[in-house]
């Protein structure tokens, strides 16, 4: 028989607490912790109506208190709940309507193993959102969601490639002072050691 994984639910209302918990208990695949005992959680299902600062709080505390699978349970969720959620930490959304025991001990168990918890709808939703931050904020400013913009990106590709800082700047037409302070801005940005580090880390991280 597998282990059971052990979960903490909480939530903004008694009612709400207890309503997903009595759907939790006494499935064969978790086991619901009581408050003296939520610190050894595996995953956190924090439970509210909407994604108010009260819900936010309490994803945030179950993380700082060492719970970082947290599973969010809504019965309102739209498109500001969903970014908010996963901005506080949270690694999974379930709708309340969606929210019978199956879907519940499957987001547990996704939870778990480090996985994401989104519904079809959901991640078309977030993907929709993703889009338009690309097109309308990111684009025109000539930055990726990678976090590299597009003179960064390519002057990472050229020093992958054994160029010296003159050459890059030869061959893009800027001075070599920009090309070091592109080089400058990305390693400070990503906390990298120097010049070799920024570039190992763009191509380990699928940046370049």
């Amino acid at each position: 028989m597998s282990q059971r994984t052990a979960v903490h639910v909480t939530a903004t209302d008694p009612i709400l607490r207890t309503g997903v918990g009595s759907q939790l208990r006494g499935r064969p695949e978790v086991t619901v912790l009581g408050e003296q005992d939520k610190d050894t959680a595996a995953v956190c299902v924090v439970v509210a109506d909407v994604l108010d600062e009260r819900a936010l709080r309490l994803v945030r505390e179950s993380r700082a208190a060492g719970t970082t699978n947290v599973v969010v349970v809504l019965s309102t969720v739209d498109d500001s709940a969903l970014f908010a959620a996963i901005e506080a930490g949270a690694c999974g959304l379930v709708a309340r309507a969606e929210a019978t025991p199956e879907r519940l001990v499957d987001a547990v168990g996704k939870a778990a193993a480090k996985g994401g918890v989104l519904s079809p709808e959901l991640v078309g939703r977030l993907l929709g959102q993703v889009n338009r931050l690309q097109n309308k904020v990111l684009a025109p400013k000539g930055v990726r969601f990678s976090g590299l913009s597009d003179r960064e990106a390519t002057v990472l590709r050229m020093v992958a490639q054994g160029m010296e800082v003159r050459e890059i700047a030869e061959e893009l037409r800027y001075s070599e002072r920009t090309i070091k302070n592109t080089m400058h801005d990305v390693v400070a940005r990503f906390q990298l050691r120097n010049r070799t580090h920024a570039v190992a880390f763009a191509m380990r991280e699928g940046m370049i």
